[in-house]
């Protein structure tokens, strides 16, 4: 147990100056979190998204629409701020499009060709990191669904566009 000792006198002692400025360190990380998480509860829209989505494959008038699958194999970042309130929709962003504003975790994919893709998990201890997984994208390119770990979750694509992913789940995960 410490003794009640003069400020500099509690900084002299190598081992109190670790334990204290790591202690220090977590209780500011902490609070910068809280204070992020607290500051985007009250931000309005960066953006705003349309009210209406527009199916991938169609126009308004109904025809086909031409999609280049190719614009989906890139690094997609969940852009919240841009989310109608209520809505379904998850609009996504190329990771490299924009500074996003400060997040506790924002769920993020990688796609590739041929199926291979990753996923942003959120870990306890905030050390969030990608595991693999794959993704399949059905013949008329309106039917995402990304497996990893024995489940699946299938989104509607909305929108894919080089800077835009709009992806609305179709169902809760299930097991395969």
């Amino acid at each position: 147990m410490l003794q009640a000792r003069p400020w500099p006198a509690l900084y002299s002692d190598p081992a109190v100056t670790r334990l204290g400025r790591h202690n220090m360190n977590r209780t500011v990380l902490r609070s910068f979190a809280i204070l992020s998480l607290w500051s985007c509860l009250f931000t309005q829209a960066l953006f705003a998204a349309p009210v209406t989505g527009q199916a991938a494959g169609t126009t308004t008038t109904g025809t086909r629409r031409q999609v280049d699958i190719n614009d989906l194999f890139q690094h997609w970042v969940r852009s919240s701020e841009e989310e109608q309130p209520g809505g379904t929709a998850q609009i996504f962003r190329p990771a490299a499009s924009m500074n996003f504003p400060p997040s506790r975790f924002r769920m993020a994919y990688k796609f590739a060709p041929k199926g291979g893709c990753e996923f942003y998990v959120l870990s306890p201890d905030d050390a969030h990191h990608f595991n693999p997984c794959t993704c399949t994208v059905s013949a008329d390119k309106m039917i995402l669904q990304i497996s990893a770990n024995g489940k699946s979750t299938s989104y509607r694509i909305v929108q894919l566009t080089g800077n835009s992913l709009r992806l609305t789940p179709l169902e809760p995960p299930h097991n395969n």
